[in-house]
């Protein structure tokens, strides 16, 4: 189980026992996947942050690797064994056991083996808006590495060994500031950097000493990294004669990343879209398949660096600790406290039966 860190844990206790003093405790009767609309009993509601280790992945229960038939949950906390843990939260349907449900002690895929699932919590932009709308749908989408590593003709060359050295890992918080960036990799490894970053996902580009290279996509370089390691290289863009830049936004360049950002069959619909119920995976030939999905995502699990700042859970009884009754929130847009249920705020789990 999780405990808040203490520094906001008097804060936060404060408020809980505000409500739990103005009404008995409960978990909200809204289902999974829905949205917070105003007037709904439970904005306002005070929410713990989620553990840093908590991440997706998948049980993996027929042909070896993701597919169709694989549950998925949102694995709260770390698991010694790699295994399912009691109140983890069920994203997809399993038999009769419903999508938002959390995993309890005598279910039959507690303590099942479990793998991370590369990926990101995403909305479809369908108003065009290039914002996070309340008719928005929020979609798990998934990264099939194999199907979408990106590979250059330098990989594994002279050109791509040399050039790197020892750089230490930005460790400050994040500057929400023009003009500034930040690239961060599968293995955590955080750079700061003054440039635009383009595509925020890393893609494999080879090898060095056996250890994975990868690249992040600049307006005004690329960013290598040798993963385990602090070793970057900076790889400036040289300016094209009677072209576009490479780099640029608008270069032939930038379409090998667009694949990867439309939903694809497997992802999971976290909100319903029309008939399309929360808890389903896209199949061939879905309406939703193959739309844009936007950028940047609410949320992250990409390797080891996961984003559990967007996500928080309302202490329904009041104990200090995640547990069986409380409630699981996609905290986006952050309530005015940056911890508060707000309105387009998603329900990332089911009522309490």
């Amino acid at each position: 189980m999780f405990v808040p860190e203490r520094k906001s844990l008097i804060w936060t206790l404060l408020l809980a026992s505000i409500i739990v003093m103005a009404s008995p405790a409960s978990g909200s009767d809204y289902p999974f996947g829905s949205k917070v609309l105003p007037n709904q009993s439970d904005i306002g509601r005070p929410l713990f942050p989620l553990p840093a280790e908590t991440t997706v992945a998948f049980w993996d229960i027929g042909t070896p690797g993701y597919d169709e038939e694989d549950p998925v949950y949102l694995h709260i906390g770390p698991s010694a064994s790699g295994t399912t843990n009691a109140n983890d939260v069920r994203l997809t349907f399993l038999d009769d056991m419903a999508a938002g449900s959390k995993v309890t002690f005598h279910d039959y895929d507690m303590n099942k083996p479990i793998t991370q699932l590369p990926s990101i919590i995403s909305f479809l932009d369908i108003h065009g808006s290039r914002a996070y709308d309340l008719n928005d749908p929020v979609y798990l989408h998934h990264f099939d590495y194999s199907d979408y590593s990106y590979r250059d003709d330098s990989e594994n060359s002279a050109n791509m060994m040399t050039g790197f050295s020892e750089r230490l890992p930005y460790r400050g918080r994040e500057i929400s500031s023009p003009g500034l960036g930040f690239v961060l990799f599968t293995d955590n490894y955080k750079l700061f950097t003054s440039d635009k970053i383009l595509d925020k996902r890393p893609r494999r580009v080879g090898e060095l000493r056996g250890l994975a290279i990868e690249v992040v996509c600049g307006l005004k370089a690329d960013y290598y990294h040798v993963l385990g390691t602090w070793l970057i290289k900076i790889q400036p863009h040289e300016r094209v004669e009677d072209g576009p830049r490479r780099g640029d936004e608008s270069a032939d360049r930038k379409g090998y990343d667009l694949r990867a950002q439309f939903i694809q069959t497997n992802d999971v619909r976290i909100s319903s879209m029309g008939e399309l119920i929360a808890g389903t995976k896209v199949t061939n030939f879905d309406d939703d398949q193959n739309k844009l999905v936007a950028w940047p995502p609410l949320a992250s699990f990409l390797g080891p660096a996961t984003d559990t700042t967007k996500m928080g859970f309302f202490d329904v009884n009041g104990n200090g600790v995640y547990d069986y009754q409380d409630d699981v929130y996609l905290n986006v847009p952050a309530g005015m406290s940056k911890g508060v249920v707000t309105v387009n705020n998603v329900r990332l789990s089911g009522p309490i039966l």
